[in-house]
């Protein structure tokens, strides 16, 4: 199955530029139009603490391993994490036997992330989750985490359609829980946005996000919570 682009006997049909780290690794990076206020916000976000990222991977590792379980992917199957951050859930999925590409808009998680996937065979590529360059159908599995709350709800629903039409089984979706106590919204949310540096979530707290996935045209399977009740995942079909 062709992709579309080249990396690893992949073809690219866009512009872009391959940069390598003198071991052979490759990274393609594609020019971007960034043209709103959010990524803006995410990129200076991300960018300035890539290399800090990872220090905070401990309270989001568990999560990401039953969101891996919970995908039912197989080994040999082409998954796309989107928003893939410094790469963890994507060389973990690599190092097991799947085709795996991540994708980010933020350079400098990506270059965090080529430089932690020396061992395994993993593609990165810059590129806006709400215009994916795939054919559909392109992935059996993708994986979208800790992102969506960072989005103006139009864009999550940008997002989650493109999603839709590249993916051909299941789509797993990790995103920060709420309080089942409406009167710790206000804290939790205003804690939430000093460390995680969300300008939307305000309102993500009060967001039907299972309505966003139908809206957007997914078919919501089941949705999981996770240890002290930091993440949730949604599990959906396209």
């Amino acid at each position: 199955m062709s992709l579309g682009y080249r990396i690893n006997r992949i073809w690219v049909n866009h512009e872009n530029c391959i940069t390598t780290d003198g071991k052979g690794k490759q990274t393609i990076v594609r020019t971007l139009n960034i043209n709103s206020y959010y990524q803006q916000h995410v990129l200076h976000h991300y960018n300035r603490f890539a290399n800090l990222y990872d220090l905070g991977e401990f309270i989001r590792r568990g999560t990401r391993r039953k969101a891996m379980s919970l995908s039912g992917w197989q080994p040999g199957e082409c998954v796309l994490d989107l928003c893939t951050g410094t790469g963890d859930m994507a060389i973990t999925l690599a190092s097991h036997g799947a085709n795996v590409i991540g994708i980010d808009i933020a350079r400098g998680m990506l270059r965090r992330a080529s430089a932690k996937s020396k061992n395994v065979t993993t593609s990165w590529l810059e590129m806006d989750a709400a215009e994916l360059a795939f054919a559909d159908h392109s992935f059996q599995i993708s994986m979208l985490s800790l992102a969506l709350h960072h989005m103006p709800v139009q864009t999550q629903l940008q997002v989650l359609r493109e999603l839709c039409r590249v993916t051909s089984r299941r789509i797993v979706i990790i995103e920060p829980d709420i309080p089942v106590k409406p009167e710790w919204i206000p804290l939790w949310t205003f804690v939430a946005s000093v460390i995680d540096e969300s300008e939307h979530m305000h309102e993500w707290v009060r967001q039907d996000f299972a309505a966003t996935c139908q809206i957007a045209g997914l078919k919501v399977e089941s949705i999981h919570g996770t240890t002290f009740g930091l993440h949730r995942i949604v599990i959906c079909n396209p």
